[in-house]
């Protein structure tokens, strides 16, 4: 659509909203453009017979206004789903974390790590991209252009049964046991369910990072390529067992209880 044809298909927009009683003062305050502009594309309408006029500068649709009007309405609606469908697509920037020093320009291959996005110009992988922003080894950068399909390779949980209450409770814990997998799996995303559980891992000194929904949320961080290490109590273990069957997560569980040969 032509500027012209906008610009008349938002006097008309004006027109029909306050008609009769709209000046050509108040439609150039609305649009934001000069009384003079406004007066000429009126002249315009009136001679399309898109209006007509009542005396003293008010104006009012006419029935081949109101048809070009909603014709009009038709083709924005048309456009502007258009335009909303190219910028749902379309993101030009995307943030990842450098896996080397890079520098505005290069291109780089793109994987996951830890629920997390890396550019890498070493480590090669089915998606590319350019650096628009460089920066040092771990730091932010910038990054467009991006091609190709990004790998996540689900996580996969370690389940720390914990023995309950009525079994000893944090007494009866193996900690050597859990300090072992906690040095093998420094990178594991670390979820507790139960006040038992809970109990031990301050004992340990160990950061939370899934506390509650842990069933969904430990689902979400395998998803995203995280391995999940999760201190459960007692019997709350099946829930978290089922889950992970549901989901096609891989699991190991391993019994903390010290007594339980006793």
């Amino acid at each position: 659509m032509k500027k012209r044809n906008i610009t008349e298909f938002q006097i008309l927009s004006e027109i029909v909203r306050k008609q009769p009683h709209i000046k050509q003062k108040e439609i150039a305050d609305a649009l934001g453009i000069t009384v003079q502009g406004v007066s000429e594309h009126i002249r315009h309408l009136l001679k399309k017979e898109y209006i007509k006029s009542r005396g003293r500068g008010e104006y009012v649709l006419t029935d081949k206004g109101m048809r070009a009007l909603k014709s009009w309405i038709s083709q924005f609606k048309n456009y502007l789903e258009e335009i909303n469908q190219d910028i749902y697509r379309y993101k030009d920037i995307w943030p990842a974390i450098a896996h080397e020093d890079m520098n505005e320009g290069e291109d780089v291959y793109l994987f996951m790590k830890n629920g997390l996005l890396y550019a890498s110009k070493n480590i090669k992988s089915q998606s590319t991209a350019k650096v628009v922003e460089g920066g040092k080894k771990g730091e932010d950068i910038a990054l467009s252009d991006i091609k190709g399909i990004i790998e996540v390779n689900k996580g996969s949980v370690i389940i720390l049964k914990i023995p309950p209450r009525i079994m000893g409770g944090s007494k009866s814990v193996d900690y050597d046991l859990i300090r072992e997998i906690l040095a093998k799996n420094k990178d594991a995303i670390i979820a507790s369910m139960g006040t038992v559980s809970y109990v031990v891992s301050k004992k340990l000194g160990m950061a939370i990072d899934i506390r509650f929904a842990v069933p969904e949320s430990i689902i979400r961080a395998c998803d995203r390529g995280c391995d999940v290490i999760c201190l459960i109590t007692g019997k709350m273990t099946e829930k978290i067992i089922k889950t992970l069957d549901k989901s096609g997560i891989s699991y190991t569980v391993l019994d903390t209880n010290k007594n339980k040969n006793t």
